[in-house]
């Protein structure tokens, strides 16, 4: 028995020891490395380490069901650049990647030749002005590096991933007794209350709407409601925006009321959860702002000084919960505690988890938590809860998530003593959730994370009922997420919302208590609302695809030519009409010729051979002789009256095999499954007169 017992506490031991310990170089080079799996980690882990019984306990099944996303909103119309093949959020890094690749080509061919290229120093280069222009002699290579340098659209932005897009676009409120999601949709942000539905469904009330055009590419918004009043910040990339929400005759009202504006891009901003009147921003030199609405001023700004070398420029700005005077600023490395009654280039506070993660990992996102003292910080494999009551161990508990792409997005909500967190990075589907439950001052997670099912499973579910077959609609539900957010109906379900690059909503139930292959009317419900969301999407008019430019070339001096009126033609070409005329053939020598084969081809069809053309003919006669025929053939026709059946078209619902059974449901017209999960989309139809012949 004491060896068993033995065994067990050396197994676990060494367990504990793999699972703090780091991954190794060579592991890290060689394979992919996001796909390793970890268990939850808690500090204060207080359990007997011989009693393995208890240790199992520790770790359960996740003990909720996730129903299938669910489209809210119509299909948005895609822009031109989509149509290319362009996600709105991965362009910019599309692009600097091609930049990327380019110069390293030109540096290897650099190296191959470098003898006989030799080397250029800055000093040896000589400037020479002339007509206001300064011009130099360089090696072709460094001149081909200059041009694509230029080309960068984004210097600030390194990196694999837009890191702009943290914290998302996406978020709601719970102002004046109604549930209210704010997202932009077509250039314009929108405020719409939600109203819920049976089977695990919303609909939103565009009636009671409002919106506001958008001023550009809206990367961020942060709503808070302090007292009766509703603020929302709103982060563009080079000035944020303060809106007003508020409820007039029962609508929902939606007004801008501030604008700050920087020549640097904005990574992050917070309004003060104390006070409306005072908002903070972060840039990408690291320097933090802090701003008054109503002086329209900047009370105090300072860059933190950074100790160590950073891969790129994010940051994250937010406010201590319990003290509106200490900011928490995250970079790629720590959470640096910032003080404003003093000058904080400096941090007061700065908690490091560099210790308990990876060689290539970074800090990416950061979210507070139900405790004041704890913060929710993602990485690139995993999601930390570190504790500023313990600045030397201030890692608590851990998460594996296991993406591919590194996280951006964590909202967080309350449901009794549990707090439902969901990580989601820019790569549609991967979305994790994780519970974890809080005991006074001390928080133990019993689950591990589970990935959250993704569109493309509604749309494979939705495919074998054989609907929802465009094929573009894959590569249209596969654009990145741009927001996400939490929020719970009245019976305390919490949904989680996600919007795509282009502005689609899709929606999901987390926590149902049920499970789901029982209830077959939740999933007959979401195939159906994904059906009527493709009717709607087909029937918008096609977008024009942009022409792509292949080559350019100066054409002044053509255009030159053309417009000069001295030119005169001096000469005139003769035209050599002496061609070779033998391919022209005249009728009568063509219906002489005769083929052999046309008797057996048209006797398969059981077709005579045609009669020969008249060449005596004239062309008025041949035109009467052509109508008598048509009207010999409408004549043996039957009549309107004799026709008891005539076929009609087959519709894309009878292509379904007889089979499969389909629920007569789903064989509704597409109209009313619009209505029913959709709002109502006012079209315009064009009319067309026909022709008729005089």
């Amino acid at each position: 028995m004491a060896e068993k017992s033995d065994l067990i506490s050396k197994t676990f031991q060494r367990a504990e020891k793999h699972l703090q310990e780091r991954l190794r170089t060579g592991y890290l080079q060689k394979y992919d490395h996001h796909v390793v799996p970890g268990y939850n980690l808690n500090i204060s882990f207080s359990t007997d380490d011989h009693d393995l019984n208890n240790i199992k306990q520790l770790y359960q099944k996740f003990p909720y069901e996730c129903d299938l996303p669910k489209p809210l909103l119509p299909p948005v119309k895609l822009p031109r650049t989509v149509l290319h093949e362009e996600d709105p959020v991965l362009e910019s890094v599309t692009v600097k990647s091609y930049m990327k690749d380019d110069i390293n080509r030109i540096l290897d061919y650099y190296e191959k030749h470098k003898k006989d290229l030799g080397t250029v120093h800055k000093k040896g280069i000589k400037w020479s002005k002339n007509n206001d222009k300064v011009t130099t002699v360089l090696p072709k290579y460094a001149a081909e590096i200059a041009e694509l340098v230029e080309l960068d659209p984004d210097p600030y932005l390194k990196g694999n991933y837009n890191w702009y897009y943290t914290g998302g676009s996406l978020t709601n409120v719970t102002y004046g007794g109604q549930t209210i999601l704010i997202y932009p949709y077509v250039g314009e942000l929108v405020a719409s209350p939600l109203m819920p539905m049976e089977n695990a469904l919303w609909k939103p009330i565009l009636q009671k709407s409002d919106k506001l055009n958008l001023d550009g590419t809206l990367y961020e918004l942060r709503p808070y409601v302090i007292g009766d009043h509703c603020i929302i910040l709103g982060r563009y990339k080079n000035h944020c925006i303060l809106y007003k929400l508020f409820m007039c005759e029962n609508k929902v009202k939606l007004i801008e009321f501030g604008k700050q504006t920087s020549t640097l891009p904005y990574v992050s901003g917070e309004v003060c959860a104390f006070n409306q009147d005072y908002f903070s921003t972060v840039d990408v030199n690291r320097t933090v702002s802090l701003w008054n609405v109503n002086r329209k001023k900047c009370i105090t700004s300072h860059k933190i000084l950074n100790s160590k070398v950073l891969d790129d420029n994010w940051g994250s700005i937010k406010y201590q919960l319990l003290d509106s005077h200490v900011l928490i600023f995250t970079d790629r490395c720590c959470l640096h505690h910032l003080d404003t009654r003093m000058p904080f280039r400096l941090p007061s506070l700065s908690l490091c988890p560099k210790q308990y993660l990876e060689q290539c990992e970074n800090l990416s996102v950061e979210k507070d938590s139900r405790h004041s003292s704890c913060r929710y910080v993602g990485t690139n494999h995993n999601i930390l809860l570190c504790d500023n009551r313990f600045p030397k161990e201030c890692v608590r508990q851990k998460w594996t998530h296991q993406f591919r792409s590194i996280p951006l997005l964590l909202p967080t909500i309350n449901r009794n003593e549990e707090e439902i967190l969901v990580l989601s990075s820019s790569l549609a589907g991967e979305s994790s959730v994780i519970l974890n439950t809080w005991t006074y001052e001390s928080s133990h997670s019993y689950n591990l994370p589970i990935t959250l099912p993704s569109i493309m499973e509604t749309l494979n579910e939705a495919q074998l009922q054989g609907l929802c077959l465009d094929p573009y609609l894959k590569n249209r539900l596969e654009l990145c997420n741009a927001g996400s957010t939490l929020l719970t109906n009245q019976k305390g379900d919490v949904f989680f919302f996600v919007q795509t690059s282009i502005g689609d909503v899709f929606y999901q139930c987390i926590t149902h208590e049920d499970i789901l292959d029982k209830n077959f009317e939740i999933k007959e419900k979401t195939v159906s609302a994904l059906n009527a969301w493709e009717h709607a999407l087909m029937t918008q008019d096609d977008s024009i695809a942009p022409l792509s430019m292949s080559s350019k070339c100066n054409m002044k001096h053509v255009y030159k030519s053309f417009t000069n009126k001295k030119l005169q033609l001096d000469r005139h070409e003769e035209i050599d009409d002496t061609l070779d005329q033998n391919w022209r053939k005249s009728i009568e020598e063509l219906g002489s010729y005769e083929d052999i084969l046309a008797p057996e081809l048209l006797a398969v069809w059981g077709i005579s051979e045609q009669v020969s053309i008249s060449l005596s003919a004239t062309p008025h006669q041949k035109v009467l002789n052509w109508l008598e025929t048509t009207n010999d053939k409408a004549d043996s026709l039957p009549s309107q009256e004799d026709v008891e059946y005539m076929d009609t078209p087959v519709s894309t619902q009878e292509l379904i095999s007889v089979s499969q059974d389909p629920d007569k449901r789903n064989l509704n017209d597409n109209d009313n499954l619009e209505e029913l999960f959709l709002p109502r989309v006012k079209t315009k139809s064009i009319k067309r007169t026909k022709k008729t012949a005089k």
